[in-house]
């Protein structure tokens, strides 16, 4: 089984000059999960920069003609209202998509009610986080509100780009995230290696991979190809090419490559229904 753990789809593509933008970016990527025998896809929300402004609910129309999608919903980081939550879930998400890119960003977070965790923690809700370290230094709090969801955070934890880290570095970096480890509701995608290293294969994304493999438990740890950002700078192929997986066993390769993300989303699905 195969899961993605991190996609987008636009109505227009990424970027006007997206390779994936014609026919669609759908069209384009169930050719990639042909190709490739990929089952299911978390398909991450975004609403920013004006790429698309109803990507919400863009993503939500794909999904009642494909059972594949799965999808968080793209809500900004400033407190939302009970009754913004209520919408999102009852359209069909299964989570929320959260973009920090500084401490300001994760000090609002901090600042939600606790009837909005306590909403995302009945319904067991996949919060995926691009967060980068200055931010997630600043959640621990947001860990603790939302105990039952599955905060999966995106791209290695955006330590920045660096293609030539040492571990002890790399380590450095990471350290926010690594810090959270310990907790079972944290969970790393192992995508969008390109911010760390641009040139394919992304080989200096290793050090990055190799600790979150080896501090994380290895069901929490997920494959995502940041389609279709990523295919700027490769193929779809070479985002399953990842370097530093060379000693992970058949178990933890399928945990990574999808079933651990799998028994997350079927959690979340399970809420719904009871």
């Amino acid at each position: 089984m195969i899961v993605d753990a991190h996609l987008h789809l636009f109505r227009h593509g990424y970027r006007p000059a997206s390779a994936a933008g014609l026919p669609s970016d759908v069209d384009a990527y169930e050719r990639h999960m042909q190709e490739h025998a990929i089952e299911a896809g978390l398909v991450v929300c975004y609403e920013g920069e004006e790429i698309d402004p109803v990507n919400n609910e863009h993503v939500r129309a794909l999904a009642a003609t494909r059972p594949w999608i799965r999808s968080v919903a793209f809500l900004d980081p400033q407190p939302p209202s009970p009754q913004r939550i209520e919408k999102l879930l009852d359209a069909g998400h299964i989570g929320i998509a959260l973009y920090l890119p500084d401490a300001a960003s994760a000090t609002a977070l901090c600042r939600w009610p606790s009837p909005i965790w306590e909403r995302l923690n009945r319904a067991l809700a996949i919060i995926s986080l691009n967060a980068r370290p200055e931010a997630i230094a600043r959640l621990s709090q947001v860990v603790e509100s939302a105990s039952e969801c599955a905060l999966l955070f995106s791209h290695l934890g955006l330590p920045g780009r660096d293609d030539n880290a040492t571990t002890a570095e790399a380590e450095k970096r990471l350290e926010p995230l690594l810090a959270l480890s310990g907790s079972r509701n944290v969970g790393v995608k192992v995508s969008g290696l390109y911010a760390i290293d641009p040139v394919a294969p992304h080989n200096g994304a290793q050090p990055y991979v190799e600790l979150v493999l080896s501090r994380f438990a290895a069901s929490n740890v997920h494959w995502g190809s940041d389609f279709s950002p990523s295919l700027e700078f490769g193929s779809f192929r070479g985002t399953m090419a990842v370097s530093g997986l060379q000693g992970l066993d058949e178990r933890e390769r399928r945990l990574l490559f999808g079933e651990g993300l799998m028994s997350k989303i079927r959690r979340a699905e399970r809420s719904r229904q009871g």
